[in-house]
């Protein structure tokens, strides 16, 4: 996962964009993360949530840009689709559409495993839902958010050809019986899924072109400068483990903070990256958010 400042003027632009209409297809407008392997943009507002709530692990790229569903603003994703709440306060609440029951995966409740597994931890009984969630189900469910991110269990475990799967109200989880036995499981493509389900326009698909996108101030930066975080309404910037939005984060800057650059730039996901030394720590900042300083102890 990954989060990025969003500066509180640009913020603006897009609530005013989201009040305005909505067209299949249209490319969401910088500040916004690009995946090349899928040739879409995710913005806001689904950006914050797709980042907080599992990002590429759980739910990979986006494979369409976002559009009007049904009346409803939705974005999908490979793995899952995310929508604005009508329920919501204010103008658009982001949730997880439950697309494992969209696609009818639901089963019938069951009783809960002996009780002896679920003290010692092998299996967890959902009483809401009425399905358990054992062994290596269990572990690579709670590995990866658990019912906070995937949902409660919808189902028991099912055999369909070659694998075994579970499904969640808004995952699917697959055991691959062809896969490599240190990485057998994976979450399943219910995203894709269901947008062939619903037999929506194939041209939503379609990659839309990358617009690279120069900022002021960035070019005035060089190896050997110190240079200090700023701009960021106080929410602070994110020393990554790379050069774009898909990194790790290694720190969290505050405003103020004096780095060393040490190398770059390098251009990723519409920003100018350098690489700095933070207290000994090397990583990635986007330029955007810094500006020249004097090293420290200077008069």
């Amino acid at each position: 996962m990954l989060k990025k400042v969003v500066l509180p003027a640009i913020a603006c632009l897009i609530v005013t964009a989201l009040l305005l209409p909505w067209r299949p297809g249209q490319a969401q407008q910088a500040p916004a993360r690009y995946f090349p392997q899928t040739g879409h943009y995710l913005g806001e507002p689904f950006l914050s949530t797709f980042e907080t709530k599992g990002d590429l692990q759980a739910w990979g790229p986006p494979i369409t840009e976002a559009f009007e569903e049904n009346g409803r603003l939705v974005q999908y994703f490979q793995r899952a689709r995310m929508e604005c709440l009508e329920e919501a306060q204010g103008p658009c609440g982001v949730g997880l559409s439950p697309l494992g029951e969209l696609l009818g995966h639901r089963t019938p409740r069951t009783p809960p495993v002996p009780e002896p597994m679920i003290r010692d931890g092998l299996c967890q009984y959902f009483p809401e839902t009425g399905h358990n969630v054992c062994f290596s189900f269990l572990t690579f469910y709670l590995d990866h958010g658990g019912p906070d991110t995937l949902g409660p269990p919808i189902s028991e475990p099912a055999v369909e050809p070659g694998m075994l799967t579970q499904c969640f109200r808004y995952a699917r989880i697959e055991w691959h019986m062809d896969a490599p036995p240190d990485t057998p499981m994976r979450l399943g493509a219910i995203g894709q899924e269901h947008f062939r389900a619903k037999e929506l326009d194939p041209t939503l698909l379609l990659p839309v072109e990358s617009t690279p996108v120069s900022y002021a101030g960035a070019q005035d930066i060089k190896v050997g400068d110190y240079v200090r975080v700023g701009d960021t309404a106080d929410a602070g910037l994110r020393l990554r483990s790379g050069a774009g939005l898909s990194h790790q984060t290694i720190e969290m800057l505050g405003e103020g903070t004096t780095l060393r650059v040490v190398g770059g730039p390098e251009l990723a996901d519409g920003f100018t990256w350098w690489y700095l030394d933070y207290r000994g720590s090397l990583g990635w900042c986007a330029g955007e958010w810094l500006e020249r300083a004097e090293a420290p102890g200077s008069p």
